[in-house]
């Protein structure tokens, strides 16, 4: 993980530092340190994208524009006029920080911000920032405890990132013809830092999430410190858990494209004297960056923006209405472009799809789940701030915010491509769009050294909360982080939840000795991120918008399922590699035209044998009348499921951790070897399989680390075979809280470890 951040924030500091320092002249060293990440892998993260868009990428010439974007940067930032004439707002403004009196005719509104900004400087909380600091490093954690991320759709973009490293496009790999359409800026970074560190693409996309999420949240303190209200930013944040949850489940473009608003907090929260033409261009730096990374970070900066200028209209001054107008003109050219490549490229591509909604409203219950405690302070906030300018411009923010949510109240409407299109944006909205604005909100409130602007030149009346609600809210969050991070020290330890068995993982290595097509399940665990070269896998991800000219997928799974080897034989795909979360090994197995090449815990690669001497198997599915002491539990992963001859359906029988149970089974009479598939729901103390009579051994030890596993043993008389018996050294399970229990995909939240039984194979000599 270190290397990782190494090689993103080098060439990003700089360039972070001189964009901080002309947004915010009156910045100190402190502040710029907060702000530079942030504002730096924002830029980065720009330059990257544009160059996929340029069909240019390559690692090298991505180097080579970082070096000029530093070199412009350092010229900047060590540029100084002695003639005062010549100097630009933000140079005027740090002068007036040390001292400087400038002859300028707006000289006293300088000396007033710098006052202002100095007074802020010296009345920050040395122990709130470094303990905000603290809390925001925590983002780092799940990468020191896991290989890889949690959720599904890290595998997408790590499809993605392999991709640009090896092709420096988003063409379809594989047996596939085509290519797809998904803003480049994310897994062009990634693509970086897979090249630059050797890590894979998988493990590239999930350091930088959570590079970009700590960065982040320094970026927010940063520019909620020009309010005085640097310390209480991270305090506000974790009063919701949107954000983090979203990183959880892997949607890291999405949560990078929250950097656009820090440039947005930095520069719009203000009064527009203040606001000068190098902030409207920061501003379109920062919507065109965003753009590149996902477009729900353009649409909400786009949104603060415009509750910007609704309430700057109300000011009764010619001159900041003529600066009003400038930033509008210039704002409404860039989402006039948005729109119109969302119409007339994108939108055309999805007339036949419904408006979508996983999760029902996100206005609604999800944000509720995931912002609840914060929506309820933002409130109380809103109303404190009531008579100031900072608080009705986050209020009216929310605001449009909660109303563009109201596109997934119309759920499967068709034909409306601009509804659907926006439903597919905003999908998860609940856990990234309303969390900064609610922070912002209760930030502003929590801090007793703000200096907002009253309506109308009057001075705002704020109601701040009492200072023994606003230290308990504090240490609320402090006792959350703690406990945050004590679950994930406990989810460190269920690798059950990735969307990839560890048997998927080892059998990566046996493709290196595998040459042509090799077909591959098309789900998650199907999708080969790190594919040796050579190896053409049927598989992709549909990840955003996918143009498929051709592909191999549909008909080779037709051809397993009828056993057409001619078909095998001429497109070179003589080998399929299937997980023990999929379906397809359980057509393979009984088919005497596939056999086994290598295996690892129910993950196995299979070889053609075109001639049919291939070893079938026999499997007989486990339910819950097959074992009195199992619980039925669903398997988190039926709705990717769409075959199933063994009449499993979606629940799986659990055994917990110290419960001893007995399994029946009903053996064929050629049976000479039994194997079990099973899953081990954490990591378990000894698990013991053991049968009176039958097997060769009467006593077997199962492995007891977290995931599916396969464990085979020797039959001697098969007919005596009838029951089996499941032991723990442990005598009572251990607790853990089940993330899959708030996402709808299992229905335990807080769960106990032990087994998952799924299904018998039997095979004879």
């Amino acid at each position: 993980m270190l290397g990782s951040a190494l090689v993103v924030l080098a060439p990003s500091m700089l360039p972070g530092w001189a964009l901080a320092t002309v947004l915010d002249g009156s910045g100190d060293r402190f502040r710029k340190a907060l702000l530079a990440p942030a504002l730096g892998l924002l830029l980065m993260y720009g330059v990257s994208g544009t160059l996929v868009v340029l069909d240019l990428w390559s690692p090298i010439l991505l180097a080579v524009c970082l070096i000029a974007l530093n070199g412009f940067a350092y010229r900047m930032i060590h540029q100084r006029h002695e003639v005062l004439a010549k100097r630009t707002r933000w140079q005027m403004l740090e002068a007036a920080m040390h001292g400087e009196i400038s002859d300028e005719s707006d000289a006293s509104s300088l000396s007033e911000e710098a006052e202002i900004q100095l007074g802020f400087q010296r009345s920050r909380s040395t122990v709130l920032l470094g303990v905000s600091v603290a809390i925001a490093a925590t983002a780092f954690l799940p990468t020191l405890l896991q290989r890889l991320p949690f959720g599904v759709d890290w595998i997408g973009f790590a499809m993605l990132t392999q991709q640009l490293v090896l092709e420096g496009n988003l063409t379809l790999p594989g047996t596939n013809q085509g290519f797809w359409t998904y803003p480049p800026a994310f897994p062009s970074t990634a693509a970086w830092i897979a090249v630059l560190t050797g890590v894979n693409a998988g493990q590239a996309v999930f350091h930088l999430g959570h590079y970009t999420l700590f960065v982040l949240l320094l970026g927010m303190m940063g520019a909620m410190d020009r309010h005085g209200a640097g310390a209480y930013a991270m305090f506000s944040m974790g009063l919701g858990i949107g954000l983090f949850a979203k990183t959880f489940d892997s949607g890291f473009p999405s949560v990078a494209s929250q950097l656009g608003l820090v440039v947005g907090v930095l520069v719009l929260f203000r009064h527009t004297d203040q606001r000068q033409r190098h902030h409207t261009l920061g501003l379109c730096l920062a919507l065109y960056s965003v753009a590149l990374i996902h477009p729900t970070g353009a649409i909400y900066l786009a949104l603060l923006l415009l509750s910007h200028v609704l309430h700057g209209l109300s000011i009764d001054d010619e001159e900041q209405r003529e600066r009003l107008r400038k930033l509008t003109y210039v704002a409404s050219t860039f989402i006039t472009i948005g729109f119109a490549v969302a119409l007339l490229v994108i939108a055309p591509r999805l007339f036949d799809e419904a408006v979508f909604s996983e999760y029902g409203w996100q206005g609604g219950r999800p944000l509720l789940v995931y912002n609840g405690v914060l929506l309820a302070v933002a409130a109380a906030a809103a109303w404190g701030l009531r008579t100031t300018l900072e608080g009705r411009i986050a209020t009216t923010w929310f605001a449009l915010l909660w109303l563009l949510s109201v596109v997934h109240l119309v759920e499967g409407l068709r034909n409306v491509p601009v509804l659907s299109l926006l439903s597919y944006t905003l999908y998860s909205m609940a856990l990234h769009a309303f969390h900064v604005p609610l922070a912002v909100l209760v930030a502003l409130w929590l801090s007793p050294h703000t200096a907002l602007t009253g309506l109308e030149d009057t001075p705002p009346t704020t109601t701040g909360p009492p200072q023994a609600f606003a230290a308990g809210l504090m240490v609320l969050v402090v006792l959350g982080t703690l406990f945050a991070q004590t679950v994930a020290f406990s989810l460190s330890q269920h690798e059950e939840l990735l969307a990839v068995s560890p048997g998927d993982l080892a059998l990566r290595d046996v493709l290196e000795d595998v040459e042509g097509a090799v077909f591959t399940e098309n789900m998650h665990w199907g999708y080969l991120w790190n594919a040796p070269d050579g190896v053409e896998a049927t598989s992709i991800p549909t990840l955003g918008l996918v143009h498929l000219d051709s592909s191999e997928q549909s008909s080779a799974t037709q051809a397993m399922f009828h056993d057409n080897t001619t078909y095998f034989l001429k497109h070179d795909m003589l080998h399929a590699l299937t997980s023990p979360l999929g379906t397809m090994q359980w057509t393979l197995a009984e088919s005497p035209y596939w056999d086994v090449k290598a295996q690892n815990d129910g993950a196995v690669l299979w070889e053609l044998h075109p001639e049919g001497d291939g070893e079938a198997v026999q499997l007989d599915g486990i339910d819950e009348d097959d074992c009195p002491a199992c619980i039925a539990r669903v398997d988190p992963w039926r709705n990717h499921k769409f075959r199933d001859p063994m009449n499993l359906g979606d629940d799986r029988p659990f055994l917990p951790e110290g419960t001893t149970g007995t399994v029946s089974l009903d053996p064929p009479f050629f049976a000479t070897k039994l194997c079990l598939t099973y899953e081990l729901i954490g990591r378990t103390d000894a698990l013991y399989f053991q049968a009176t009579q039958g097997l060769d051994r009467p006593y077997h030890g199962l492995r007891s680390d977290a995931g599916y596993h396969q464990a085979c043993f020797g039959v001697d008389n098969s007919t005596a075979l009838t029951e089996v018996r499941l032991e723990w050294d442990a005598e009572e399970p251990r607790r853990w809280l089940n993330p899959l229990g708030l996402s709808g995909r299992d229905t335990v939240l807080i769960d106990r470890t032990g087994v998952k039984l799924h299904w018998w194979s039997w095979s004879g000599e």
